[in-house]
């Protein structure tokens, strides 16, 4: 079976990891071109290959490497604020597309994507890996024991956000580059509470400063954030970006999720998992076991699989475009609460920009 020839673009801490531990790591791809317009990034890349003894293509344009080069799939591993722009040349192109969280960084540059993808008739993929995750799958596998769910959480209480170099230095703590910390940073766990809700969302309502961390941006470093579903499910998010570091600390968490239903109680504490019934009877517990922890590549890779699966199947995968543009209609929602200090209508995003949230 021929392999999936994959050009990446974006070659930051995220980029260099999906090519070494990634698409390398796995049968079904090949990289035959990369690209950036950071110099450093490009040097670090070329080291790798040449370590590797590969002549990989090496682009500083990515339009450049998509008129001259021939790839069947494009990775886009960039900023958040150039993902629309980068993504549409693509499908433009006729590629397949893997597009990094958030699929873009406002409602209206969700729906000109998913737009391009239905004209384009290929396979697109939007990176919120969580669902691919092995805990979450056991969470799929055993949501039944929970009966009908009610409440859904998710903490995130952990360190800053890491620094980012390039051609725009630090541009994650900067609205206009990232679209707020709800989106660039939440839009994975808003997609987690769609997927467990399995319904539409009504209103969102988020609290939220930036005294701490970020004083001196326009970003929240802190925030709650509850979200109402049509079926009555309630789902709260509470983010913290200046928590100790668990250096050292091992029973330190960052990431909880859980859910609560009418028969149980499920439990993940990063990569734990509990399940418990509401009779008391029976305890679960899990540990997936990761033997690479850097940039989420596990996770990643189980998406990839099937995102191989859907080229060579022709079909679309878990996390679809209109997964995508789901997960940013209710981060721009908490973000406009946060901001305006006032409960937002899902029903008003929908028509202010001529979009229908998917279920």
């Amino acid at each position: 079976m021929n392999k999936i020839k994959v050009a990446v673009i974006g070659l930051g801490l995220m980029g260099q990891s999906q090519v070494r531990n990634c698409f390398d790591k796995l049968e079904d791809f090949e990289v035959v071109a990369v690209c950036d317009n950071y110099q450093t990034h490009i040097d670090n890349i070329k080291d790798y290959f040449y370590q590797t003894g590969r002549n990989v293509e090496t682009y500083t344009d990515y339009k450049d490497m998509l008129n001259k080069c021939d790839m069947d799939l494009v990775a886009i591993v960039t900023p958040d604020f150039l993902h629309e722009e980068m993504a549409l040349a693509c499908l433009e192109k006729k590629k397949h597309l893997r597009l990094e969280k958030p699929m873009a960084i406002t409602i209206d540059g969700c729906k000109r994507i998913a737009e391009a993808a239905k004209k384009a008739g290929t396979v697109v993929q939007i990176g919120l890996e969580l669902r691919y995750s092995d805990v979450i799958e056991k969470i799929r596998n055993h949501i039944d024991e929970a009966g009908d769910v009610k409440l859904l959480w998710c903490h995130e209480f952990r360190h800053p956000l890491l620094k980012k170099e390039g051609s725009v230095p630090d541009w994650i703590i900067k609205r206009k580059y990232s679209g707020g910390t709800l989106v660039e940073k939440n839009c994975h766990h808003f997609d987690l509470f769609n997927m467990f809700a399995g319904a539409k969302p009504v209103t969102v309502y988020a609290s939220g400063d930036n005294q701490v961390e970020y004083r001196h941006t326009d970003v929240l470093d802190n925030a709650f954030v509850t979200v109402e579903y049509e079926n009555g499910v309630r789902a709260m998010l509470a983010l913290c970006l200046f928590a100790p570091p668990r250096n050292g600390q091992k029973h330190m968490p960052h990431l909880e999720f859980g859910l609560l239903g009418s028969k149980g109680r499920i439990d993940m504490r990063d990569d734990e998992l509990f399940v418990w019934d509401r009779a008391g009877k029976s305890e679960m517990h899990y540990t997936y076991i990761r033997n690479n922890y850097e940039a989420h590549c596990e996770d990643i890779n189980l998406s990839l699989k099937d995102l191989a699966k859907c080229i060579r199947e022709g079909k679309q995968p878990l996390t679809d475009v209109y997964t995508g543009l789901n997960s940013i209609i209710v981060a721009v929602a908490a973000e406009i609460s946060a901001a305006e200090k006032r409960v937002v209508y899902i029903s008003e995003l929908e028509e202010k920009y001529g979009v229908s949230y998917k279920i």
